[in-house]
């Protein structure tokens, strides 16, 4: 029978650890990983604000197209504190913005109330919604914008969200803007 070698003999493995090649590619994986995870994260909340700002616009469009097309003005009202914005109609019957009342999604049939942070734009407030002197924009049946008191709009309306987004309503044309 030979005898062993005894400059070749390997230790026992018992099974139980891992070597330091194995904890080495482990860390260097999860460090690659949490180098590019971590940015898309961060651009995650800008996405969401823009995307906010995009609805934004196109509710305020909608809302004077809505006067453009039923002669009847619509307004749309901002509530910094709860976060959230509603679009009213004022009724054919009975014109004036205390008669106005919130008006239908025509896509969903749901109350035209659109809430920010939570669900798909959690992280992203309303910081202000400056209309001359109210939070709030009506359109006339031209389209032109109107300010809290149904004046026509002096200044140009800005919404601005968290992360610098904005949206921009332009006094006399009611052009709407989300630069």
């Amino acid at each position: 029978m030979p005898l062993p070698n005894p400059r070749i003999t390997t230790p026992p493995r018992t099974g139980r650890g891992f070597t330091i090649i194995e904890l080495i590619s482990v860390i260097l994986i999860v460090g690659i990983l949490s180098a590019v995870a971590i940015p898309a994260m961060s651009s995650l909340r800008s996405t969401r604000a823009s995307a906010a700002a995009k609805l934004i616009l196109r509710d305020v469009s909608y809302a004077r197209e809505r006067a453009i097309t039923t002669g009847c003005r619509s307004w749309v009202v901002f509530g910094i504190g709860t976060n959230s914005y509603s679009i009213l109609g004022e009724p054919i019957g009975a014109p004036g913005r205390a008669n106005a009342v919130t008006m239908k999604d025509p896509a969903t049939g749901n109350s035209f109330t659109q809430s920010l942070n939570a669900s798909e734009f959690a992280g992203v407030s309303l910081v202000s919604a400056v209309f001359d002197s109210g939070a709030e924009v009506g359109f006339d049946w031209t389209g032109k914008p109107l300010n809290s008191t149904a004046a026509p709009l002096a200044a140009q309306g800005v919404v601005t969200l968290t992360g610098g987004k904005s949206v921009t309503v332009q006094p006399g044309t009611g052009f709407t803007a989300a630069p």
